[in-house]
């Protein structure tokens, strides 16, 4: 039999993998996290018809004499470059601008993609929409701290105790601005701070300034629903007298303290409420008054309003009393041989032997890349490409169909000189 009939079925059947490849990428050309591969050809072993002879006296050397056998498959690479990305309207969509790959787990086993289709699923959990599996991230410490428990992999979940933030109350108060100094003696300035007791309840408390005499002012606090203004500061007037500088500066009395009795607190379950009245930020110039509360430190009871992801995969809790919390981070790896990873289906890929173990992190350091939220990353095919590629291959399986076809033929007149 003739060598060249092996050979061109050596090319088919090469050239029926990379289309293969092809049909693949193009079925797959709008796959959310897909990335594209390639197939690509190696020459088969030659058969040696005579050895090289090496130049001996005056005659010169003779090259070897080979015939290829055909063609083999070289490689299938995924190609990892990015794809472009897709607007959509759900926070929990993400993309990642540039290295890396999101984590998300079966049991102890971790699977890697570029597919951010997630969501909370009813256990609070955050879960990738194609499988159901886990996304991988970083939990809190103790302190609220993520940064320093960036150790262990957890699974994201909005558990009950962090639905609710729990009320609490006012231990300090912070006025800053200015106090006319052309106010005249015996004249008052009066200023309102909400506070929060250990419920969370609010109660208004007026803080009333009154001018004694040059560089002298005396404050004075007390509930504004207590018809009789009951004094809540100290009775001795020297710790609640502000003593100006010249220069508009407090000289003395930055500082006070504010104690509200349960027993002018309308629930029975109230308890005192004591801070501490901050007036370090209170100037005196002859400037209009603008003197104002700025901070307080209390705050009633909040329940969780919406999740928000950054930049940094930070899970960002929104509370009902204005407070903001992180809730978790989304983690990232990367790989030193990305194409070494294996497919495993639903556009998830496993870790090999040649992809080397994966670098874990969090995007934005470590040469991973950024978190884009209400975005997905598109499919890295180029249609025109494969179309290209189907159409080289197509005529490559043509031609080594031709191979075949010419051999028959050939044997064909080898049988017909018995005739």
């Amino acid at each position: 039999m003739m060598r060249s009939l092996f050979a061109g079925v050596s090319g088919l059947q090469s050239h029926q993998v990379r289309m293969d490849v092809i049909g693949n990428n193009i079925a797959n050309v709008n796959t959310v996290g897909y990335k594209s591969s390639r197939a690509t050809f190696k020459e088969a072993l030659s058969q040696t018809l005579a050895s090289a002879t090496a130049p001996q006296g005056n005659r010169g050397g003779i090259n070897a004499q080979q015939v290829g056998l055909g063609s083999g498959l070289g490689s299938i690479d995924v190609i990892h470059t990015p794809g472009g990305t897709q607007p959509t309207s759900s926070e929990t969509d993400l993309a990642i601008e540039g290295t890396g790959f999101f984590i998300v787990a079966d049991g102890n086993q971790h699977y890697y993609t570029r597919a951010g289709m997630f969501e909370f699923d009813g256990t609070g959990t955050l879960v990738s929409k194609l499988n159901g599996m886990p996304v991988l991230g970083f939990l809190p410490d103790p302190n609220g701290s993520i940064s320093n428990n960036t150790t262990q992999l957890n699974k994201l979940q909005i558990t009950e105790d962090v639905r609710t933030i729990a009320p609490k109350a006012t231990d300090k108060v912070v006025l800053a601005g200015n106090i006319a100094s052309t106010t005249d003696n015996n004249e008052s300035v009066t200023r309102i701070a909400t506070v929060y007791d250990a419920n969370g309840d609010t109660h208004r408390v007026l803080i009333r300034f009154t001018k004694t005499d040059v560089n002298n002012w005396v404050w004075s606090a007390a509930l504004e629903s207590d018809p009789a203004q009951t004094e809540l500061g100290p009775t001795d007037v020297s710790a609640r007298t502000i003593v100006f500088n010249d220069d508009g500066t407090i000289q003395s009395g930055n500082t006070g303290s504010v104690q509200i009795p349960a027993s002018l607190l309308p629930l029975v379950e109230n308890t005192d409420i004591e801070f501490t009245l901050d007036l370090t930020g209170v100037r005196q110039y002859a400037d209009e008054t603008s003197v104002a509360v700025t901070h307080q430190s209390g705050m009633p009871k909040g329940e969780l309003d919406g999740i928000s992801i950054d930049q940094s995969g930070v899970l960002i809790g929104s509370y009902s009393n204005g407070q903001i919390k992180e809730l978790g981070q989304i983690a990232l790896a990367r790989f030193e041989n990305p194409p070494g990873l294996l497919r495993i289906g639903n556009t998830m890929f496993a870790k090999s032997v040649n992809s080397g173990d994966p670098v874990i992190g969090v995007a934005g350091s470590g040469g991973l890349g950024g978190i884009r939220s209400n975005s997905l990353e598109m499919s890295n095919v180029d249609l025109s490409q494969e179309f290209t590629e189907m159409i080289i291959t197509q005529r490559g399986f043509q031609a080594n169909s031709r191979i075949i076809t010419s051999a028959d033929e050939m044997l064909q007149e080898l049988v017909n000189l018995k005739r």
